[in-house]
């Protein structure tokens, strides 16, 4: 496909296409989803009327019971606390379980527990660890009334505090709220009718139910409302008393309505996604291409030139002695030879891509195979004046391999370690690990490149940082070829203190597995 063609489809057609799809399916959705919203919005509008009736309801029992307090007790007098709000308490606070009188640094003045005098001590002390350091004292203005709702532990807790001005001193009065005895009876009580026992719930910040029955089923009908100022960390709910019809209603009609819009929008999609795939294929098989012809032309011309020149200058007799005839005929084999391994692992990737590559499985000692290997690429590694050295860790069980494959895949990772390693010092390792046997090859260069450590195994692949090395990017991808016919994998990471360590994995012979 020519460049001007992918343009047109991917900056004209397919655009177009994917915005008339949406706009179909947009409008589509919209003209079947008013009416629904329409009838849902009516609910919510008047279930949101009684929740905010509800919670008006509780509010004004709360801050009632807080001005029943403010009028009982004298803040100049701390002793007013036991004698005046004490003895009304039952009756004219029920919810409030603690008065407290305190001064502007925190000391408490005076104190009176509705109840035991242990729970009393309780409740004080919690107060002064825990509560107290929460209480916005200093930014109190005077005479305003306040509510602190904080959840310790499992309990809930509700203090009101309002703050005067005593001798130019400020004093504040501290009421602790019996929160159970809110859920527990005042909330019964206002919800007290058959429809509002299941309609009507309380659920905390987490989302847990404080009081109520559960309501999950009402779904998109399921309306709640905040207490504004005093449990404010409370939230009531309320769901209509048809809300589950409406809401598996509402569920099916949706499911019918969008569903029927997929398959028309499914159908579109398709067709743009076989036309983006077959555009997007055929882009990276022509940049693989070129990226391949350009690594491999590069390859094969630059040791051609050299044959060919050293070759000219043997011919024509311009050699000054016989050591420099024997330096360009080594320069001369070693280009051949790096031409004749380039060549070979071309045609070997081309069958292994093509599937046309078969493998003659047989069981063999892989020290032996390893060995061979290393013999074949001696003469390499001698000329480059790299140490390659060989350590089998315990004994190692037999393997099924085919014998070229593994000696081919060894050798493209030790030509990897002599490019890229630096001419440092390569260690060769197998180890019996589980189910299979490692080989590592490691080297002590710079290690793999960031951008590389995922993508090393990819064929053509060359990362950035090691483009002036020559190479062509099928070695690597060959070994993984070869390590997945196997039954194995092939794997790279940086070593620790330095290094590149790459290699692969091969099963265990069947019944040694």
């Amino acid at each position: 496909m020519s460049p001007w063609r992918q343009r047109v489809i991917y900056f004209v057609l397919l655009p177009a296409i994917a915005i008339a799809a949406g706009i179909l399916g947009y409008y589509a959705w919209v003209t079947a989803s008013r009416f629904t919203r329409l009838g849902e919005q009516t609910i919510a509008e008047n279930t949101l009327l009684l929740v905010r009736e509800k919670v008006e309801t509780v509010e004004q029992y709360i801050i009632g019971q807080d001005n029943a307090v403010r009028q009982l007790v004298d803040i100049t007098e701390p002793s007013s606390v036991e004698t005046k709000w004490l003895p009304n308490a039952r009756r004219l606070t029920p919810s409030v379980r603690s008065v407290l009188i305190v001064d502007d640094t925190g000391n408490v003045l005076a104190h009176a527990h509705r109840g035991d005098a242990s729970a009393g001590h309780e409740q004080r002390k919690l107060f002064e660890e825990r509560l107290l350091v929460e209480l916005e004292l200093e930014r109190l203005s005077l005479d305003r009334l306040k509510h602190l709702h904080r959840t310790l532990g499992d309990q809930s807790h509700l203090a009101s505090y309002v703050a005067y001005s005593v001798r130019g001193q400020r004093r504040y009065l501290v009421l602790l709220h019996d929160t159970e005895l809110i859920t527990r009876d005042f909330l019964p009580t206002l919800f007290a009718t058959d429809e509002g026992k299941r309609q009507y719930n309380v659920v905390d910040e987490a989302n847990r139910r404080v009081y109520g029955p559960s309501l999950q089923n009402a779904g998109d009908y399921l309306v709640g409302h905040r207490f504004p100022t005093t449990l404010y960390n409370w939230r009531l709910q309320v769901a209509p008393k048809q809300a589950p019809m409406l809401e598996r209603q509402g569920r099916s009609r949706r499911a019918t309505d969008l569903g029927l819009i997929a398959v028309a929008f499914a159908v579109i999609l398709v067709g743009v996604g076989f036309l983006l795939y077959a555009a997007q294929k055929e882009r990276r098989l022509n940049d693989l291409k070129g990226d391949f012809i350009a690594n491999v032309s590069h390859e094969l011309k630059t040791p051609l030139s050299v044959v060919r020149m050293f070759g000219e200058m043997l011919m024509s007799e311009r050699v000054r002695s016989e050591e420099k005839r024997k330096q360009y005929l080594e320069i001369i084999v070693r280009e051949s030879e790096r031409l004749s391994t380039l060549i070979e692992n071309v045609l070997d990737f081309s069958a292994l891509e093509r599937g046309r590559q078969r493998y003659a499985f047989e069981r063999a000692d892989l020290a032996e195979i390893v060995a061979q290997g290393l013999e074949t690429f001696r003469y390499r590694v001698e000329r480059e004046g790299v140490d390659v050295t060989l350590e089998v860790k315990g004994e190692l069980p037999e393997v099924m391999v085919d014998e070229q494959a593994v000696v081919l895949a060894l050798v493209n990772l030790l030509d990897n370690a002599v490019k890229y390693g630096g001419r440092t010092p390569i260690e060769v390792t197998l180890e019996h690990v589980r189910d299979y046997v490692q080989v590592r090859v490691r080297d002590h260069g710079p290690g793999i490149a960031p951008d590389a450590e995922r993508r090393i195994f990819e064929r053509f692949y060359r990362s950035r940082r090691d483009r002036h090395v020559r190479g062509s990017g099928i070695g690597l991808a060959l070994v993984k070829h070869i390590a997945l016919a196997h039954g194995g994998r092939a794997f790279a990471s940086n070593a620790p203190d330095g290094g590149a360590i790459v290699g692969f994995t091969l099963p265990l012979a069947p019944d040694r597995a």
